[in-house]
């Protein structure tokens, strides 16, 4: 059966374009239990520990021989060499019932997973002891562990109790999230998901063309490594790691993705809800910026708004810059599904060209939709990922945007508690919650971290700004770059020319600014010390173009006469005359002293009459 657009989308929201790959570069399923392909069922663990208790051969070959050993050696339960192989203690979970005459039902039902939670509790038990464990078994305890952060509580029960259900989840954890992204489905997409995925052929039987058919076929290909037997061994590890965590409830221990063990790191270990994503707590947080968490740095253009925020955050391990304006969008900030372009592979007898005539190489474009995360997005995932560094989400110009619309919900996390947490949680939208999952992170709700700051600048007295109510203001702390504070440019740069003169910078812009405020002019308008760069205060023109047009069209818009002798601004740009015209009607103060004039007459030359002087050069 041909598989329609639909059922491409429908292995979208679930698999992955690529598996995860073995070191032989094949496709690879993640562990959810125990179940190797040597030794499959409990029974047959059963009989290879009894075959080392009598002094029997594990297998006719070596080979052979070895990987049963192997096998029994990653569950704890033989030690030494597989030519002589040692019973461990966990062996007796297994010898008892087989001495007693467990039969096939025994240990493929209740009787067999009562063995295996047995043996699990053990190995737990010692893993939350810091005493060594096998990464077999942690590879399978944590995708266990990310299986019950991914099940709804709520269908958990029923699902533990299918097998079959537990074994096609299990063929598509190849990278980790496929559970996720199947769960946060519905129940129609999934069937979708299920009769999609149905059709899909491994590579052998198939030579698929589509992205995602080609993803899909590798998905096929690893799941027919797996036999159906491993539904028990699924089964009775799964249902072992539920009891265990609702009998150690904090105290389950819970790992890293690097198999690291992180004792009590989500509080519930499991369920669908931790209280805090799975992250690396051992690890020393960062240690808090001298600045609050969220800060607003305003003041007169020029007054060095930037400057001052590039310096504080010098000391941040990260610093993510967006800048807001009138069409920006909490879309644009948090995230939001976009169009992603795939590229399949076309019929090179018909090949695409390129808007410039050339032949095109990324294959025949077709549009996929994933959720592409914002600034505020990318900060956040990536202080929670790095509590040992500070992130900070540096938004200029804040309110040349709507500044509560584009933050919509997020300005109920900028209540902080002591410990610079948010306060307040809000709930993770399905598109948030899937793109945490897809990078690790377990989050039903959102709660900003304690190493997460939100700067901005603004200037409230710039023309189409939006205004910030009450309850958005009270949220921030404030610091304030006023037009009074001094200019730190070398003495020698702070000048500025006019009328022929030269001017000491921060004296010049005082008494254009003492103007301003006689003509009640508010301080936000006003003339900052860095409102000209060194090189514009050296340059007439930038002096024209920049300052003298900002008081005419800005300030002055209506009253220009009160500063300017001109009428018009074409009079003022033909009075200025390259800096030596004076277009202000302004009393300043005395100018600069001209710089001494270096000479470069030697003291020898110095010494010559003018004779000799004139004559030197047609000496000889």
């Amino acid at each position: 059966m041909p598989i329609t657009d639909e059922d491409r989308l429908a292995l979208t929201k679930v698999l992955d374009f690529r598996t995860s790959l073995t070191r032989k570069n094949t496709p690879k399923l993640l562990p959810l239990s125990l179940y190797s392909s040597e030794l499959k069922g409990r029974e047959q663990i059963a009989g290879c520990l009894r075959d080392i208790r009598e002094n029997r051969p594990l297998a006719d070959t070596k080979s052979s021989r070895d990987r049963y050993f192997n096998s029994l050696s990653n569950q704890g339960l033989a030690q030494g060499t597989s030519s002589t192989p040692v019973l461990t203690d966990l062996s007796n979970y297994y010898l008892k019932p087989l001495d007693q005459g467990a039969n096939s039902e025994f240990w493929k039902g209740d009787g067999g997973e009562a063995v295996e939670l047995d043996v699990i509790r053990v190995l737990a038990d010692r893993m939350r002891r810091g005493e060594e464990v096998g990464d077999f078994f942690k590879a399978a305890w944590y995708g266990a562990q990310t299986f019950f952060d991914y099940v709804p509580e709520e269908v958990l029960s029923s699902v533990l109790a299918n097998k079959e259900r537990l074994l096609d989840l299990f063929r598509i954890n190849s990278n980790g999230w496929e559970i996720a992204r199947y769960f946060l489905l519905t129940e129609q997409e999934r069937e979708q998901f299920e009769a999609a995925f149905a059709k899909v052929q491994p590579t052998s039987d198939w030579s698929p063309t589509h992205p995602i058919e080609v993803g899909a076929a590798k998905y096929k290909d690893a799941a027919n490594t797996i036999q159906s037997d491993a539904r028990f061994r699924i089964s009775g590890f799964l249902n072992a790691y539920n009891h265990l965590r609702k009998d150690l409830e904090s105290n389950l221990p819970r790992l890293d993705r690097k198999l690291m063990v992180r004792v009590g790191a989500s509080g519930s270990g499991g369920g669908g809800t931790p209280s805090r994503p799975l992250i690396d707590t051992d690890i020393n947080p960062a240690t808090p910026l001298d600045y609050p968490h969220q800060l607003i740095v305003t003041g007169c253009p020029g007054s060095g708004k930037s400057y001052h925020v590039n310096r504080i955050t010098a000391n941040a391990d990260c610093v993510i810059r967006t800048q807001f304006h009138p069409e920006s969008s909490f879309f644009d900030f948090v995230g939001a599904y976009k169009p992603q372009p795939v590229y399949e592979p076309f019929n090179t007898a018909q090949p695409l060209e390129e808007g410039d005539g050339t032949v095109g190489k990324r294959g025949r474009p077709l549009i996929d939709y994933r959720f592409v995360p914002g600034p505020f997005m990318r900060g956040l995932t990536r202080a929670l990922a790095h509590p040992e560094e500070n992130v900070v989400v540096l938004i200029e110009e804040l309110n040349r945007g709507n500044a509560a619309a584009i933050l919509g919900d997020v300005l109920q996390l900028l209540d902080r508690s002591d410990d610079g947490w948010s306060r307040y949680p809000i709930e993770a939208s399905p598109e948030q919650r899937a793109y945490f999952a897809s990078i690790g992170l377990v989050l039903d709700s959102i709660r900003l971290p304690a190493n997460f700051y939100l700067w901005a600048t603004m200037n409230s007295a710039d023309q189409g700004v939006f205004p910030l109510d009450t309850a958005f203001r009270r949220r921030w702390s404030y610091v304030y770059k006023g037009y009074t504070e001094p200019c730190a440019y070398a003495p020698e740069v702070a000048v500025i020319g006019y009328g022929g003169k030269r001017y000491d910078w921060d004296s010049f812009r005082g008494t254009v600014n003492d103007h301003l405020i006689e003509q009640g002019i508010h301080e936000d308008k006003l003339i900052g010390p860095y409102f000209l760069s060194e090189l514009q205060l050296a340059d007439p023109e930038a002096i024209l173009q920049k300052l003298f047009l900002y008081l005419w069209d800005d300030v002055l818009r209506f009253r220009q006469d009160s500063l300017f002798l001109a009428k018009s601004f074409s009079a003022i740009a033909a009075s200025w005359n390259s800096g030596a015209g004076t277009p202000l009607n302004l009393t300043l103060s005395a100018p600069l002293a001209e710089p001494a004039i270096q000479s470069n007459t030697t003291e020898a030359e110095a010494s010559m009459n003018p004779g000799e002087s004139a004559s030197a050069p047609n000496g000889l």
